[in-house]
């Protein structure tokens, strides 16, 4: 299904370049109807597309005459509406036209994107000087949606200051979609654009936000195809419904429909139906991870790093290419935080310190530009690490005291005759409160001795900080009694918080 004939190369030109202006635009069409199909022996190799079904190709043209229609500011008719888009009717009311047959219910939807017309400062990406609208791009491209796919309507700016690389061609034109037209526009029309592009067609943003929330919460791309393939197959479904309903209403007065062809039927007056397969939605998310690395790696490098937690993991290895069938890498080491976001993340040769040693040098200085604290505790399964884990952030030494340091001494043993008592209700913390005081001598006593302390829950505030909640636990010792005072459970039980 991925190669599929129907399919637009999403990105017009590797090089940027398109064909000549001038008069002979019918190099431009013939140009459209090739397609690339990848690196060969043989430079320039290219095949023929298949032609589109005529129902497509007449609701291109009539897109196409309508967005000729161009006011004073020469922009298409359709912007004078505020919209890029170009919208079927409802099925119900194409039904109601004579005749009656499956392509009525075909209506494709359609955006028109023509930039140049509201930013006529548009330079040409290679020179700097500015293009000029040449013709429109005589075939419509596809893009994959949620449930259907809907059209690129589309235009050739040309620069009459660059050359061409092909012989006898004088001037450089660019797709209108290209994605160093999109970047040279201003970021808010450059947004309108609703797809994400691939070599051949497309996929609409909303439909890739939602492939990206699915691949981070567990759903492999096999399943997500499948899912998609479900979606478009029940939009189909219900257009054949509606048109089976349509004709059993006039059977009784013996007129003949045409047959509502399969999904992926392929003859003129098919439905056409195409889904992408696994693959090319991988790639489509492979593609723009490449894309915004640098991006991505900013936002790593300014996240929080105080209780991390370090591991190397072996199966993405497995899918990686080997050479002369040897691996490349051996594992994937993997920092996370407190809050459980990757931190870092690199390949690594082998299990050895010097492979990610530099890694976390960088997140040392990363924690340090951003203004974070340096890292506290670190989690790890190999304790051969600590000294290396120490050197490469000297915060975790802080505070700390060697065990070996005092491992002559011998360890400590609470006595046989001192008590620990519990306390957990009101009456039973005055009692020993009260036992305390009563126990404490009127008079100066030099050698007076009391120890307390106090622990307390940890909060998580809205911002996702740890901060310090109600206190828990009160400790107080005195001569040979330890009294635990659980004052938590008394503050829940009594005042309900």
């Amino acid at each position: 299904m991925e190669d599929n004939d129907n399919d637009d190369d999403g990105d017009g030109n590797s090089a940027g370049n398109g064909e000549e202006d001038g008069d002979n635009d019918s190099d431009d069409e013939k140009d459209d109807e090739r397609e690339d199909i990848g690196e060969s022996s043989t430079p320039g190799r290219q095949r023929q597309r298949r032609a589109q079904p005529s129902w497509l190709k007449a609701a291109f043209t009539r897109v196409l005459i309508e967005c000729n229609l161009r006011g004073n500011r020469s922009q298409p008719y359709l912007y004078s509406k505020g919209t890029f888009w170009c919208k079927p009717p409802a099925a119900y009311f194409c039904l109601g036209a004579e005749p009656t047959t499956p392509t009525s219910l075909y209506r494709p939807r359609f955006f028109v994107w023509d930039p140049q017309s509201l930013y006529k400062q548009l330079s040409c990406p290679a020179c700097g000087q500015v293009l000029i609208r040449h013709s429109a791009i005589s075939r419509a491209g596809q893009v994959i949606g949620f449930e259907s796919s809907f059209w690129l309507t589309g235009y050739r700016y040309h620069c009459r200051h660059c050359h061409h690389v092909k012989p006898r061609k004088q001037s450089a034109t660019w797709r209108s979609w290209d994605r160093r037209i999109l970047a040279a526009l201003p970021a808010q029309l450059a947004s309108e654009f609703p797809a994400h592009l691939s070599h051949r067609n497309g996929m609409s943003k909303p439909l890739f936000a939602w492939m990206r929330s699915c691949f981070q919460n567990g759903m492999r791309a096999k399943q997500f195809s499948d899912a998609i393939r479900v979606q478009h197959l029940l939009r189909y479904d219900t257009l054949h419904l509606q048109y089976l309903d349509r004709v059993a209403m006039d059977s009784w007065m013996g007129k003949q429909y045409k047959l509502f062809l399969k999904f992926d039927g392929t003859s003129d007056e098919g439905f056409n139906g195409f889904v992408p397969s696994s693959q090319w939605f991988r790639d489509i998310y492979d593609n723009f991870i490449e894309d915004h690395r640098a991006e991505f790696n900013q936002h790593m490098g300014k996240l929080t790093g105080e209780i991390c937690a370090i591991d190397h993991s072996h199966k993405i290895t497995e899918h990686v290419a080997k050479v002369n069938g040897e691996r490349v890498f051996n594992g994937l080491l993997t920092v996370t935080n407190e809050f459980g976001e990757i931190r870092s993340c690199n390949l690594a040769a082998t299990k050895a310190q010097t492979q990610f040693e530099l890694a976390l040098t960088r997140m040392r200085e990363s924690l340090e530009f951003y203004g974070h604290n340096q890292p506290e505790f670190f989690y790890t399964d190999g304790m051969a690490d600590k000294s290396f884990l120490e050197s490469s952030f000297p915060s975790l030494r802080r505070g700390i005291t060697p065990i070996e340091k005092y491992g002559h001494l011998k360890p400590f043993v609470l006595p046989s005759d001192v008590q620990i008592l519990v306390r957990n209700k009101i009456s039973s913390i005055n009692t020993a409160l009260s036992t305390i005081i009563a126990k404490i001598p009127i008079q100066d006593e030099p050698n007076l001795v009391i120890g307390y302390d106090f622990e307390w829950n940890i909060a998580i505030s809205e911002n996702g900080k740890h901060e310090r909640g109600e206190i828990a636990v009160v400790q107080i010792t005195y001569e040979k009694r330890v009294y635990i005072l659980q004052v938590n459970t008394v503050v829940y039980s009594e005042y309900g918080r």
